[in-house]
């Protein structure tokens, strides 16, 4: 957790603000405000943090709340420590933002993969991949891009483009850290040669299979569909068989978001 919260501070005060870059999360958006109000920003981070922490302790147990809370204070104290012993990474625009983006990518994903969280902000994160299935790293693209716009107020819109792809590359090392580089799909197949592709799935690919009793509105007639979870190398080759057949199967993809069970993730 304080590794993970060390490279997310030196990233954000040792690349991102000398280089003239967009602040992500509260930080950004508490920036943002003091920029165009000339509030105090100590005070804005903490009126910013406190709804979302008085939410968390009434939703979730205080041993969550206490680690997203340490993480941030730890955050603002470790930006004045650098700021005072570690020279500031100033260099290509280019070049910042994909060591910034992949640093605060990696920081983020290595505090979430304990079950942890890393802020406020990441709560509202872990809250949402609970209810709607938003992955983390898609949330905080999201939350950050809103961030990054608003500035354009004050800001030079090339700096602008060069944040917004910066906070792309954490988002997607996010899920690489957090989820793996490998994906997972859920593959679901209407064909006449359901046994055959069965046989296929269980012998060629090792995975399992659900047959599923359905009905095609066009014929009404009775007809098997086959559901499985396959990895992106297992999909390519399915494809490619279930095409030969050449039967006009109907096959459905879907990218899964995580998949826990004998074959793929242990949920660790």
């Amino acid at each position: 957790m304080v590794i993970g919260t060390s490279i997310g501070t030196f990233a954000f005060s040792r690349i991102l603000i000398p280089n003239n870059l967009t602040a992500t999360g509260l930080g950004g958006l508490a920036t943002v405000i003091n920029r165009i109000s000339g509030l105090n920003l100590q005070l804005l981070l903490v009126s910013l943090a406190a709804p979302i922490i008085i939410w968390a302790i009434i939703k979730y147990d205080r041993k969550q709340v206490f680690y997203a809370s340490f993480c941030y204070f730890l955050f603002t104290a470790l930006i004045g420590i650098f700021q005072k012993y570690v020279p500031a990474f100033k260099t290509d625009s280019i070049i910042a933002t994909v060591v910034a983006g992949v640093l605060n990518g990696l920081a983020t994903g290595i505090i979430l993969r304990q079950g942890l969280s890393n802020g406020p902000e990441a709560i509202v994160a872990l809250y949402l991949k609970e209810k709607i299935g938003l992955s983390i790293g898609n949330f905080f693209m999201i939350l950050n891009s809103l961030v990054v716009f608003s500035s354009i107020i004050y800001g030079n819109i090339t700096y602008i483009i060069y944040s917004l792809i910066s906070i792309y590359i954490s988002s997607k090392v996010t899920d690489y850290v957090i989820l793996g580089t490998s994906r997972n799909y859920n593959v679901t197949i209407i064909s006449e040669n359901f046994q055959v592709i069965r046989e296929f799935i269980h012998k060629e690919l090792h995975r399992g299979v659900t047959f599923v009793p359905c009905i095609g509105t066009y014929s009404a007639t009775e007809k098997t569909m086959l559901k499985t979870i396959i990895s992106d190398a297992e999909l390519v080759k399915l494809k490619e068989y279930t095409k030969a057949l050449n039967d006009n199967s109907f096959i459905y993809v879907t990218p899964s978001i995580e998949v826990i069970g004998k074959g793929f993730s242990d949920g660790n």
